[in-house]
């Protein structure tokens, strides 16, 4: 039986004094680094749609580092917890539908995460009274169990890709990272598993421990011998219990692992930028509908929740620009689809010659990416319609800014053409279905 081994390529150590991680070994260069942001599993579906054109590019099977934050932890755990039997099933198109893709959707359509959650709540008061470290983020994590995770260790995950798992430690300030050697942050420390390696859905379940609905899922420091910090900063009192909540509160893209040399828990090796950066970013665009209600607790609310969006918001489009500056100056490169991006993002020149290639009827609407950009981000069932745009949407902005950008990626990455094996044709018809469905789909859980 043929061995596949992906390979990283050693380089020389950062030279000395150039940067507080130079007594940590030597680096390791990826060659495609993945980044898959949260938004619930409006997000999860949307990256399914970027990671099936990367397979037919032939891109997936040389992916050596995924980032993941919330609803982009959920499906990238699911993904790397199969990659082995996806790349002895060819690692290409057909095994990414069949070993990924098709379980997957199959999950999220046959059961209504949110609904099982809450119809099982009665028990959470009698659960709490044997169990006083039982909380409603330890409901989602069984729930994760059962229906994506098979109760799976993160340490019996493969060494390759490096899956990155985010969340955000409260006290710390800081990404509180997971991956199949250890877990920590870099004031905190790391902490290699040893024999306490947890359950990927634990891990799961943190990063996407999306604040108030989930309080934070607590690790038992004691369970654990960290490191001191990474960075040479002061330490912090060594707390019994580590919070953690939702990877978004501080990085929702899961940029930050990728965009610079890092150190990640459980490895020697530091983690330098990629040759090709790929991010999906299904997290939600700005939101710019907002008024008083004039009823004085409820308007305090209000603006105390608008005023927490426009942080969260600025943070993310900051990190946002500031890639997209690399990737300008040529520091970088890589591709950027995100739920508010639109092939009429391209330069216009390459938009226009985009549009000669590939019929308008093909191109989704203006009038279902409204709509499309305000589905819900919950855990509940998405049907069909929602799914199939979702991941349309995504599926083509890679395959539009893959052939957009080529001549600036190396020869490998260089794509011949734009892909014709998956169209959609948007005839009134259709347009109206789908505007009925996803207009419906922004406004409600389904609670079915």
């Amino acid at each position: 039986m043929e061995c596949k081994v992906l390979v990283w390529w050693p380089v020389s150590p950062i030279p000395s004094g150039s940067d507080p991680l130079i007594d940590l070994s030597v680096n390791m260069k990826p060659r495609i680094a993945l980044a898959l942001s949260g938004g619930g599993f409006r997000a999860s579906i949307f990256h399914l749609g970027m990671l099936r054109r990367l397979a037919e590019l032939g891109w997936l099977p040389e992916v050596d580092v995924i980032s993941t934050v919330s609803g982009g932890s959920i499906v990238g755990a699911f993904a790397v917890q199969r990659w082995n039997s996806f790349l002895a099933a060819g690692g290409d198109a057909k095994a990414f539908e069949s070993v990924i893709s098709t379980p997957f959707v199959e999950r999220v359509q046959a059961h209504n995460f949110l609904l099982k959650w809450l119809v099982s709540s009665w028990r959470w008061p009698f659960r709490k009274i044997s169990s006083k470290a039982f909380t409603r983020t330890q409901a989602a994590v069984e729930l994760f169990d059962d229906i994506f995770f098979d109760g799976q260790r993160y340490d019996s995950l493969p060494s390759r890709p490096v899956l990155i798992i985010n969340a955000t430690n409260l006290q710390s300030i800081r990404a509180w990272r997971f991956t199949n050697a250890g877990m920590g942050d870099s004031r905190v420390g790391h902490a290699n598993w040893g024999t306490n390696a947890l359950r990927l859905s634990v891990c799961v379940g943190a990063s996407a421990a999306f604040p108030p609905v989930f309080p934070p899922l607590r690790i038992v420091r004691g369970d654990y011998t960290f490191t001191p910090p990474i960075y040479q900063e002061s330490p912090l009192p060594e707390y019994p219990l580590i919070p953690l909540t939702d990877g978004g509160a501080y990085d929702n893209s899961g940029l930050e692992a990728l965009t610079k040399t890092v150190k990640v828990p459980g490895h020697d090796e530091l983690i330098e930028p990629a040759d090709l950066l790929v991010v999906s970013d299904g997290g939600a665009p700005a939101n710019y509908e907002f008024d008083v209600t004039g009823i004085p607790a409820l308007s305090d609310a209000a603006l105390l929740y608008r005023v927490d969006a426009i942080a969260r918001q600025q943070v993310s489009a900051l990190r946002t620009r500031s890639l997209m500056t690399e990737f300008t100056k040529g520091s970088m490169r890589g591709i950027f689809a995100g739920l508010a991006s639109s092939v009429k993002n391209m330069p216009a020149d390459k938009h226009q010659q985009y549009c000669q290639i590939v019929n308008l009827n093909y191109q989704m609407p203006d009038d279902l990416l409204l709509p499309l950009r305000r589905l819900r981000t919950s855990l509940d069932r998405f049907n069909r319609i929602e799914i199939e745009a979702l991941m349309y949407h995504a599926y083509s902005l890679t395959d539009a800014f893959a052939w957009c950008y080529r001549d600036i990626f190396a020869d490998r990455y260089r794509v011949s053409g734009l892909s014709d094996s998956w169209r959609i044709t948007f005839d009134p018809g259709i347009i109206a279905a789908w505007k009925s469905e996803l207009e419906q789909g922004a406004k409600a859980f389904r609670f079915r």
